[in-house]
This record gives C-alpha cells, structure tokens and sequence, in this order.
C-alpha cells in the first residue's frame, strides 16, 4: 500500500500482510530509529496474520521505501506522528499501534492527541528521553556506542557485524538476520534524536488512559529494564520483562516469546473482534 504524497507530506510505503479471515483487530507496526518496515515483515507480520490480525507496518518519511530522503535532517517527531495519522486513516479503521523504540516515543506523542484502541510499545524510548541510556551506553558499551556515532555520519562501513550481534541481539540469531539488519540500517533524522532527548518528549501520559503493554528486554543494550518499567508506569501501562531477549525484538532468536505475550495480553485485555469482519 502507498500513501500519496502532497504538497506538506511524501509518500509513504506500507507493507501489509492480510489473514485469510480477519476475525481480529489490525495491527499497524511503526520501526525504530534507522530502520524501515522491513523489520516487522521478518516474523511479526505473519505471526499475527496467522491469528486473525490485519497487518500493517510503515516506513516513515525518509526511511526504507517511502519518500522524503533528501529532508531526513528536518524531520521531527511530530512528522512521524503525522505519518502514522495518515497510515490509520487510510486503513479506514483505527489500528492496535505497535512501535519500537524510537517508534515507541511516536506512540507516547500521538496518543496525546488522538484514541486508538490499545498501544503495544517494545523496548521505547523511555519517557525521560534518550540522555540517561546513551550515558549509559557510552559507560557501559562505548564501542557501540561510539559504532553508532560513526554510522550516523559516516553510514553503513561503519557497522560491523559481529559488534551489532552483540550489541542488538541475544541467542543464536543467523548470520542473514544480522547481515539484512545491518545492510538496512540508514541514519536517522539529528532533529529527531533532538527531540528525543529533550525537545519532543511526551508532554502527558496517557491522557486517555488507553489499554497500554510495554515490553522491556532483559539482555538491551539500549535501554535497561528499570527504565523501561518507569516508563509503563508512568503510561499507567501493563509492564512485561521479557527475559533473554534483546533490543530488537521483533528479529531476536526469542521474537516468538514476545510475540506470544503481545497476543495474549490483547486476548485477556480487549475485546479482540474485527469489526469490519
């Protein structure tokens, strides 16, 4: 599915993946920093296809397949969220939202605004912002860290492989996952990472009191679990540690065990029907 561009907006490219009967709710899938669609369509996609799930996952503007590249440097969050708004309104029914990392903060902004029906947030970018894990990270991991300062100036020659594995991965992911995951990686908009530090983080949690899950992952690198737990506090969301698992957890060795307590949490949790079915 395209999104058409307009005079303010590029176009955007959305993958989807449609159950054979949707006897549930859609899903639309929004990726981390310096990733794209991709991502979602390794294992997610087909995994919640196969339950029933309309499936959708966005490259937002200037990433993957959608258009935009030569503005990355201004994009802000709140172009993001503008992106997804345009993707929601064009699957004509409002989404169960999923978003990684980055795309996690997207979440946290846009429900300031607008009601969906549940918000799945995997490993985000902590509602205190992004400074207390990069301290972190310089502390505790400073080649990644000084890998990823590398390839948001220099690009993808600055990725090693076997550093990457280490860094976004936990169990025995193959060797083609960590590849296709480096080989995809593109540097992210600065005004983004901006406004992740400080500028555009969430002004009010959950206003709408909306049925929130956050995930943290035990083995990340990025963000540490207590982290992530003060953020689903904060969201007065249900907060799962999912243990033996990594910062990319749609694509790590357990992805499966995150993908069972994301279903099973919109099982016990909402009224799962597809309306449109």
């Amino acid at each position: 599915m395209k999104i058409s561009a307009s005079l303010a907006h590029p176009q955007l490219d959305v993958i989807e993946k449609q159950p054979k009967v949707a006897s549930k709710k859609p899903l639309l899938f929004i990726h981390g920093a310096n990733m794209s669609a991709w991502c979602w369509n390794e294992h997610f996609m087909a995994f919640f296809a196969d339950l029933g799930h309309p499936t959708y996952a966005v490259s937002l503007r200037s990433h993957g397949e959608s258009g935009g590249h030569h503005s990355l440097a201004t994009n802000s969050i709140a172009d993001y969220v503008n992106d997804v708004e345009r993707v929601i309104d064009a699957i004509g029914e409002k989404p169960i939202l999923v978003g990684h990392s980055l795309g996690g903060l997207v979440i946290q902004k846009l429900i300031e605004k607008t009601i969906v029906p549940a918000c799945i947030l995997l490993a985000p970018v902590p509602e205190k912002g992004l400074l207390p894990s990069l301290m972190d990270l310089a502390l505790y991991n400073p080649a990644f860290y000084t890998q990823l300062n590398m390839f948001q100036f220099f690009g993808t020659q600055f990725t090693p492989v076997d550093l990457t594995r280490e860094s976004i991965f936990s169990g025995k992911v193959s060797d083609e996952i960590v590849i296709r995951f480096c080989a995809h990686m593109q540097p992210e908009s600065p005004r983004a990472l901006l406004d992740s530090l400080w500028l555009g983080l969430p002004s009010k949690q959950n206003p709408s009191n909306i049925p929130m899950l956050v995930l943290g992952a035990e083995d990340d690198a990025f963000f540490r679990p207590d982290h992530i737990q003060d953020t689903a506090t904060a969201f007065k969301a249900d907060y799962i540690n999912m243990l033996d698992t990594s910062h990319a957890m749609m694509l790590d060795a357990h992805w499966r065990e995150s993908a069972t307590a994301m279903e099973t949490w919109m099982d016990e949790n909402l009224n799962m029907t597809n309306e449109s079915s």
